[in-house]
């Protein structure tokens, strides 16, 4: 998997709902169905049987931050006619009626009725609940009320719409990601498209696209070039124009290996939720590390040290194209929750002594291939103790290392990729432990 694809999983992660957004939401579409459930249904146990979840909840398209949550309350049958006989607006009456019976339980929260819905504006900023009253069909359809205009009834494919969505995704297995991904994207640039519209644009297109072994990125600028083709309004064209040149352009970076370079494009179009490349620096900052490194060496030289080149006979042949980058667990730091080390180091928080860290790498070159390691200290305290290091281990299998943090200073650890008896890709991280970095 190349770097970019991983940036892209990430991405999905990043906004997808949190388990305790997920948590929210359920505490909340239960509560509302139940309450009506026990109303309506008054001598049977609230199971969920009662309620279909609708919109990107029911279809798995959801993204954070935390939004409305469509849901369908399955009336009693014998409930309809009650209403159709009403002379008046019979639409109306029925979204008051669910209305009447949440504020018995809500008594504090805004609950309004109009159109097609119930909505209760809950205080906590997370979800609100826009539920819609209706009666389910032998057909699998629904029938719903529509107070506006004098009211009117209307006949709604709810399922038809989730199962499109959730038949694409499993032949494609990147529908959902793509609907979600372009609600971002519309989100950051403030499209003005309602998610309906983007899921039939997606589905459109991975039914008439040939999708064969297509990486995320070159599926996203087939996706933009097919939106745009299919849009006709000219403020929408302009955001799918800006949007497409720039995925272009990640794409290109990419393709020459300059992974930062096309991140940051992608950056641009779906925002700070498509996250940096781990360990990512820039050249400045590069020469800079380099330079002090070599000051240090030369104020605390280390007799043990050994060169991967020297004693192994393995030369130093760097493919670009493989990215290599560690970051470790950082436990039993007093005062702080268990974080990373690059966490730590963002926030130039403190890394204090005797504390656990293990060490991943994280890299994109194919097997076969092996991995060592090396870890070399500097300072006062460590020369002192005579540890400053240097030596090489091979890899326990894990991909990992587990050290302690033993004295003040600044440290290193490097990781090797060894393919073909060359090293192919190179990792390295500072630990600076203590106050003062």
């Amino acid at each position: 998997m190349n770097t970019i694809e991983q940036q892209f999983e990430k991405f999905y992660e990043n906004i997808k709902l949190t388990p305790a957004q997920k948590d929210d939401a359920k505490i909340k579409y239960n509560g509302v169905c139940e309450k009506l459930h026990n109303y309506y249904y008054p001598n049977t146990t609230y199971s969920g049987s009662t309620k279909l979840l609708i919109g990107s909840y029911g279809k798995h398209t959801s993204i954070r931050p935390a939004r409305d949550i469509d849901v369908i309350f399955i009336m009693p049958p014998e409930k309809f006619a009650q209403y159709d006989d009403n002379i008046s607006n019979k639409q109306s009456q029925l979204l008051q009626d669910v209305k009447k019976i949440l504020e018995e339980k809500y008594p504090n929260t805004p609950i309004s009725a109009y159109g097609k819905i119930v909505k209760l504006e809950f205080a906590d900023t997370k979800h609100d609940v826009e539920l819609v009253p209706g009666w389910e069909n032998s057909d699998g359809t629904f029938t719903i009320p529509d107070s506006e205009n004098g009211g009117s009834w209307h006949i709604q494919d709810y399922r038809k719409e989730i199962l499109e969505i959730a038949e694409s995704d499993a032949i494609t297995g990147k529908t959902k990601f793509i609907i979600r991904s372009i609600k971002k994207w519309s989100e950051n640039c403030t499209a003005r498209i309602r998610t309906y519209e983007i899921e039939q644009m997606v589905l459109s297109f991975f039914s008439s696209s040939i999708l064969g072994n297509s990486t995320t990125a070159q599926s996203m600028v087939d996706f933009f070039k097919s939106f745009l083709q299919s849009t006709t309004d000219q403020d929408l064209c302009n955001h799918i124009t800006t949007a497409l040149n720039r995925a272009q352009k990640a794409l290109d970076f990419e393709i020459d290996n300059k992974y930062e370079e096309a991140v940051d494009e992608w950056k641009k179009i779906f925002g700070d939720d498509f996250p940096k490349i781990a360990g990512a620096v820039t050249a400045t900052a590069i020469k800079d590390e380099y330079s002090r490194l070599t000051k240090l060496n030369d104020q605390y030289p280390s007799e043990a040290e050994e060169y991967l080149d020297q004693k192994y006979r393995i030369p130093f042949v760097v493919d670009p194209s493989y990215n290599v980058s560690i970051d470790a667990d950082i436990t039993k730091q007093n005062g702080f929750r268990d974080s990373t080390l690059l966490s730590f180091l963002a926030k130039r928080l403190p890394i204090q002594k005797k504390k656990k860290l293990l060490f991943k790498v994280t890299h994109n070159v194919p097997t076969p291939y092996a991995i060592k390691w090396k870890i070399r200290n500097f300072g006062a305290e460590a020369q002192n103790a005579t540890a400053l290091r240097g030596q090489i281990y091979d890899d326990s299998g894990r991909e990992t290392r587990q050290e302690s943090t033993l004295y003040y200073g600044e440290h290193y650890v490097e990781c090797y990729i060894i393919k073909d008896n060359k090293c192919v890709g190179l990792g390295r991280i500072l630990v600076p432990i203590g106050n003062n970095y």
